[in-house]
């Protein structure tokens, strides 16, 4: 049987001193760099796009401005803006829901029924005489203890009442967000409560 003669392997050294292997190598390997370079800042891109994009958690003593992020989401309405709180005496999200109200927004809420004859009794006040329906929990068992706000944009919710403390000196979160999911779950919640509430 013949003996095969396999061609001599040139050596890593030997690649590298010809100009044209040389000038090949240097090709793949920035080729390669920028491929997985490309590869994480997509990842990182989308990553981020998606997770920021959807929601947010808004800790309410790093600016204590809570409720313009509630406001900013009545604002971006553009067709309903639902709520439903547990104690609500902050009279510029009461205007942000009349001014919502009179520019067509479907604005409907239901607050707590302790909260509605208590400090909260000035803001209920207000809505129902703007037009905007807000019920008053009935149920004995229970209080009526959400503190979130829907739209056809976004939600807001978290453990952040709608009141001056909460606003001003409690620690409290509030997560906005878009995501369908987690919005329509919210929705689904709220019209639940006010339905059980009719």
């Amino acid at each position: 049987m013949p003996e095969t003669t396999w061609p001599k392997r040139r050596s890593f050294l030997e690649r590298v001193r010809d100009p044209d292997a040389r000038r090949a190598l240097i090709i793949r390997l920035a080729v390669t760099v920028a491929a997985v370079v490309a590869v994480f800042i997509l990842g990182w891109a989308l990553a981020g796009s998606r997770f920021d994009a959807r929601f947010r958690v808004v800790y309410s003593l790093d600016r204590r401005q809570n409720d313009l992020e509630v406001i900013k989401v009545i604002n971006s309405a553009s067709k309903y803006a639902y709520f439903a709180v547990y104690y609500f005496t902050q009279n510029d999200i009461a205007d942000a829901l009349i001014r919502a109200e009179k520019r067509g927004i479907a604005v409907r809420g239901i607050i707590d029924r302790d909260a509605s004859t208590d400090v909260g009794k000035a803001v209920f006040d207000r809505l129902t005489a703007a037009g905007i329906p807000v019920e008053v929990q009935k149920h004995e068992d229970g209080i009526m203890h959400i503190k979130a706000l829907v739209t056809d944009k976004a939600y807001a919710s978290g453990s952040y009442n709608w009141t001056e403390a909460a606003t001003d000196a409690n620690d409290e979160v509030l997560e906005i967000g878009t995501d369908p999911g987690v919005h329509d779950q919210y929705l689904s919640i709220i019209k639940k409560v006010l339905q059980a509430n009719d």
